[in-house]
C-alpha cells in the first residue's frame, strides 16, 4: 500500500479511537480543515490545536450526542500529493434507531511529504439539515439555541 494511503487509514483509525495525541501527530502545525456548509454544520479550522479541538468537541456537523453509527462502505484512492476517500455511513440518536441518517461524503486529504496539511470535507448538508430539524431539542449542540 502506498505511503499516504497508510498514513491516511491510520489517521482515521486513531481518530475513530479518540487518540487525538496520536492524531495530531499526523497533521503539520498549520493543518486546515474545511467542512462544506456554514457554522455550525460546516466550517474552517486552522491550525493543529484548532483541528483537534474540533474534533473532540465534535464542532462540525450536528455535534456530539448518543449515537448509533453503521460504516456502510469506504473508497480509498491515492493521487498526486493527495488521499481521497468516499464515505457512505449512518447514524442514528439512540433515542430515535428508527430515523437513520444516510451520509455521504467525499473527503480530500492533502499532504505535505508525509503529515496532512489540508483536509476538505464535502459532506452533503441537506439531509443533516433535515435531521435537525426533527430532532433539534436532542442535540445538545442546538437545544440551548
Amino acid at each position: 500500500m502506498p505511503r499516504r494511503l497508510e498514513i491516511a487509514k491510520a489517521y482515521e483509525r486513531a481518530l475513530f479511537a479518540g487518540r487525538m495525541d496520536e492524531v495530531g501527530g499526523y497533521f503539520t502545525d498549520d493543518v486546515v480543515y474545511w467542512v462544506a456548509g456554514r457554522p455550525p454544520l460546516g466550517g474552517e479550522w486552522r491550525g493543529r490545536d484548532a483541528v483537534i479541538d474540533a474534533f473532540t468537541s465534535r464542532a462540525f456537523g450536528l455535534g456530539a450526542a448518543d449515537w448509533g453509527y453503521e460504516d456502510v462502505w469506504r473508497d480509498w484512492y491515492e493521487a498526486d500529493e493527495r488521499v481521497i476517500v468516499e464515505i457512505r455511513e449512518r447514524s442514528w440518536l439512540k433515542s430515535a434507531p428508527s430515523d437513520v441518517l444516510d451520509q455521504r461524503t467525499c473527503v480530500v486529504i492533502h499532504f505535505r511529504g508525509d503529515r496532512i496539511c489540508e483536509m476538505r470535507d464535502y459532506t452533503d448538508t441537506q439531509p443533516y439539515e433535515a435531521f435537525l430539524e426533527r430532532h433539534r431539542s436532542e442535540l445538545p449542540k442546538f437545544a440551548a439555541g
